[in-house]
């Protein structure tokens, strides 16, 4: 009987195989474990982190009772501001119904002036393809580069004036077409002095008969062409009248040119005298600011030269011939209004 209980006991105490599929569901147990102790964690977190958000809360709602804060009250009420905060509803020009005709009137002279520039840009190009005295490469290299910055000049006022007139005549102001406004506007005058330096020279040297450089009061005109020695001496009539034709036809196309120019320098220089009177009254205004202020004094002073510079231009381009008084006036008074206007 005792030898019995013993062999009970060993078989008891004998290691029994675990089966594959007992393993699986410890396995599956363990996981469950371990997702649940992760869900109460996560739970326990974001429990805090809303408990502490709730105290910040409050802590903002009774921003009242934390200890010192009158003095800094008192310390930010007694700081004085360098200048006013502006109300960005003073960036729509709807807001300011007083100076609505005004900005719609920069805006109309913005147009008219890259129009006007569009009609010079054409007659510089004109002179530097085909103008006698001013063509590019065969006539005076002195009229090649005022021809060349010419044209380049009145594209980039062109550009100028377009970006302006984006912003007097939008909805509010643009600071991004000022910007490029005034990028261009540096560069157009650097073009101004650039074609005024190439100009003044010959046009106040009262000394060069122009009319003979172009062909106006020389009677012999200009020397026959080298080909004209290889015609026939019984075709030489007709080949004569062929040049005599062609050269009324330049001469023409030269006139009507110079008639367009005259027609852009007028409306230049009356489109000057309305941006004066604008930059008067801008003046009257902003000049309490001493950066401002100094600002519109210098376009107010460049207006009134490029006003004295167009009327000249307008002098020796109207009439027949030219007015070389005239020309040498104006390269004086671009020079003027490049040199204050780039600054500002």
């Amino acid at each position: 009987m005792p030898h019995m209980e013993m062999e009970d006991t060993q078989e008891l105490l004998t290691e029994q195989p675990v089966s594959k599929s007992m393993g699986r569901w410890y396995a599956l147990g363990a996981l469950i474990g371990v997702v649940f102790v992760g869900c109460v964690g996560l739970f326990s977190a974001s429990k805090s982190g809303a408990q502490a958000l709730a105290n910040k809360k409050d802590l903002v709602q009774n921003w009242e009772e934390i200890p010192g804060i009158d003095k800094v009250v008192k310390r930010a009420e007694s700081l004085e501001l360098k200048q006013p905060l502006r109300n960005l509803g003073d960036l729509f020009y709807a807001s300011q119904p007083e100076e609505l005709p005004w900005i719609r009137t920069e805006c109309v002279i913005d147009v008219v002036q890259a129009a006007a520039y569009l009609g010079q840009a054409v007659v510089f190009l004109y002179k530097a393809i085909e103008y006698d005295g001013l063509e590019c490469p065969d006539n005076t290299p002195v009229g090649c580069a005022v021809s060349v910055a010419g044209f380049i000049t009145s594209i980039t006022w062109i550009a100028s004036y377009l970006s302006f007139a984006a912003n007097a005549c939008g909805a509010a102001v643009n600071s991004g077409a000022l910007c490029a406004g005034d990028w261009t506007a540096l560069m157009a005058n650097f073009g101004e002095m650039a074609t005024v330096g190439a100009a003044v020279k010959d046009d106040c040297d009262f000394s060069t008969d122009w009319g003979a450089i172009l062909n106006l009061t020389d009677s012999s005109g200009p020397p026959p062409p080298i080909w004209q020695q290889f015609v026939p001496a019984g075709a030489a009539p007709t080949v004569e009248t062929y040049q005599k034709v062609k050269a009324l036809r330049e001469q023409n196309t030269n006139r009507n040119m110079d008639i367009t120019q005259c027609v852009m320098d007028v409306t230049n220089s009356a489109s000057y005298v309305v941006r004066a009177i604008l930059q008067i009254r801008s003046a009257a205004s902003a000049c309490p600011d001493p950066k401002a202020c100094a600002i519109n004094i210098m376009n107010i002073i460049s207006s009134f030269a490029w006003i004295s510079q167009f009327t000249a231009l307008a002098v020796s381009d109207c009439p027949e011939g030219g007015d070389q008084k005239a020309l040498c006036t104006a390269d004086i008074s671009d020079m003027v209004a490049a040199v204050t206007n780039g600054p500002a």
